[in-house]
């Protein structure tokens, strides 16, 4: 009994903490969001796509240009996306992209963004040589601030990585600013 008082307590003042703020915050400087969604990728043409659990991290800088922001974010992430085929034996690898974004607010604590920029992606074959590719990524989602520090991010992303491997990712993550 003591111990859900207590959490009840926690709880209420870590909600007026993190919403007390939240017209105030201010969506420029440093941000870093750890990321998971789903992961789409067709890394044997012809075989169908791989769909996995998304993991990763992503670290970004926002500049407020009056009315609109703009920044930069680079990310690194894996999946468990893996070929069923026993012939290609495929095997999703690395992710990588960086990226530059243009956030327009919706209110004061939410925007849209779109982002586009550069992709990279390994993939491992059991009886083939590893495809490290890269091309290029575009997508686009929102951000709720959950306070002054914290915010939610959902998000849709398309990349090319060359040589007919394509992939796609619906992700939400949970950020903070510095």
């Amino acid at each position: 009994m003591r111990q859900s008082a207590k959490l009840s307590r926690v709880l209420l003042i870590s909600a007026a903490f993190f919403t007390a703020s939240a017209a105030h915050a201010d969506p420029s400087g440093l941000r870093v969001t750890a990321l998971t969604g789903l992961e789409r990728t067709d890394s044997a043409p012809g075989t169908g796509a791989q769909d996995g659990v998304y993991y990763g991290g992503q670290i970004g800088y926002d500049w407020d240009l009056g009315g609109l922001q703009a920044g930069f974010e680079g990310e690194l992430g894996g999946s468990s996306a893996r070929d069923p085929l026993v012939n290609t034996g495929a095997r999703q690898g690395l992710f990588a992209n960086a990226a530059v974004r243009v956030a327009l607010p919706v209110t004061d604590r939410t925007r849209v963004f779109a982002r586009g920029g550069y992709a990279y992606h390994e993939v491992t074959y059991t009886s083939a040589p590893k495809f490290a590719g890269s091309g290029y990524t575009l997508g686009g989602g929102g951000e709720l601030d959950l306070g002054d520090r914290l915010l939610l991010r959902v998000e849709y992303r398309y990349s090319d990585y060359g040589n007919q491997v394509r992939g796609q990712h619906f992700v939400a993550g949970l950020g903070i600013r510095f």
